[in-house]
């Protein structure tokens, strides 16, 4: 993995907006310092990125992502299957 890029001016912008609307800043149990902060903007098998494009391995992987990782292709596949059945009925 390369160097931490320093972070964008959008992961900062919105790093203070979850201060103002989320408890804690995070929807998650773990609190990072405000200085280590980061915004997840995608993620893939045991990788996460943040906002900036800076690429971190996901130890903790909730327990959506705990048996396949994140955005398994199988289980994608069934969702959008599904999605396109619609949503509220």
């Amino acid at each position: 993995m390369a160097p931490r890029k320093p972070q964008s001016e959008q992961e900062r912008d919105l790093i203070r907006r979850a201060a103002e609307v989320l408890p804690g800043g995070t929807l998650g149990n773990v609190h990072i310092p405000p200085e280590r902060a980061f915004i997840i903007s995608r993620a893939q098998g045991a990788r996460i990125w943040d906002v900036t494009g800076n690429e971190y391995i996901d130890f903790l992987l909730g327990s959506g992502p705990m048996l396949l990782g994140h955005a398994h292709p199988a289980v994608i596949d069934a969702v959008r299957e599904h999605l396109e059945r619609g949503t509220t009925y």
